[in-house]
């Protein structure tokens, strides 16, 4: 029978396969250029390097500022996250367990600003009034408030497979207000909470466009602002610029990598309990 099967759905693998190179063939380019000397790195090409240079690494981390920028985009990515989560929780708890007309109009809300696109001049005017404008923790604010809408669903469907008898055992055992959340929730949404999070801190980790608006100091300047960066320096040595988006995109694709049994687990766990 697994043999029929396979008979009949090879088209269809093979078909995904050949999808699967529009992928794979740039990640390949970019890691072998990488690894080349810069009049053959122009090729832009998938063949072998003549001479594997990993020497072009050392002088992208010597050349390219990119510890500070990792530890900016480190912060950042960390800070919003648990802003996030700690806001999107407590939000999705009160608007799933009071279920008060208030607290359907903040549902409603939040679908709109899952919606709503970025608007650049109003966020840098309102960040210039509160005195932040180019500082880390404006960009922290200003994602904070845009990854807010989706988690806050996300945890909310969530919420609402859980039984509401846990949270009246929980009153019967003495947990009021804050305590019943800690207690008795916050251990269960752990789940969603993973998921959440890795999807937040890799958005945080790859936007570009963003701090492109909201950032006025390289000093400030996130990985993905730093290649853009490095690029403008050093725009005609192919190798180096492809070492330095390497370089910057191997963190999150290791958490990814190690943490994408959450990210499905959740998004299935969220999709059921609609």
């Amino acid at each position: 029978m697994r043999k029929q099967e396979r008979k009949r759905n090879w088209p269809y693998s093979g078909f995904l396969w050949l999808l699967s190179l529009l992928v794979i063939y740039p990640l390949a380019m970019v890691l072998l250029t990488s690894l080349k000397e810069k009049r053959e790195a122009n090729a832009l090409n998938i063949a072998l390097p003549r001479q594997w240079l990993w020497e072009n690494y050392v002088q992208v981390l010597q050349s390219g500022r990119i510890m500070r920028s990792f530890f900016n985009s480190v912060f950042i990515s960390a800070i919003t996250v648990l802003l996030v989560l700690t806001t999107a929780a407590l939000l999705s708890y009160a608007i799933e367990r009071r279920n008060t007309r208030v607290c359907r109009i903040i549902d409603r809300f939040l679908t709109f600003g899952i919606i709503a696109p970025f608007a650049a001049m109003p966020s840098m005017r309102l960040l210039q009034t509160i005195g932040i404008y180019g500082s880390l923790w404006g960009l922290i604010f200003t994602y904070s408030a845009l990854y807010l809408p989706f988690s806050t669903m996300m945890i909310t469907s969530y919420i609402k497979g859980i039984p509401r008898e846990l949270d009246e055992a929980g009153v019967i055992d003495g947990a009021v207000g804050m305590a019943l959340f800690v207690r008795i929730m916050a251990p269960l949404l752990q789940p969603i909470a993973a998921t959440v999070g890795v999807l937040v801190f890799m958005w945080s980790w790859n936007e570009l466009q963003i701090p492109l608006y909201l950032l006025n100091s390289s000093r400030n300047y996130t990985l993905p602002l730093s290649v853009y960066d490095f690029y403008g320096a050093y725009s005609n040595s192919w190798n180096l610029v492809c070492a330095d988006v390497i370089l910057v995109s191997l963190p999150v694709i290791l958490l990814y990598v190690f943490s994408q049994k959450y990210v499905i687990s959740g998004m299935t766990a969220g999709a059921v309990k609609l």
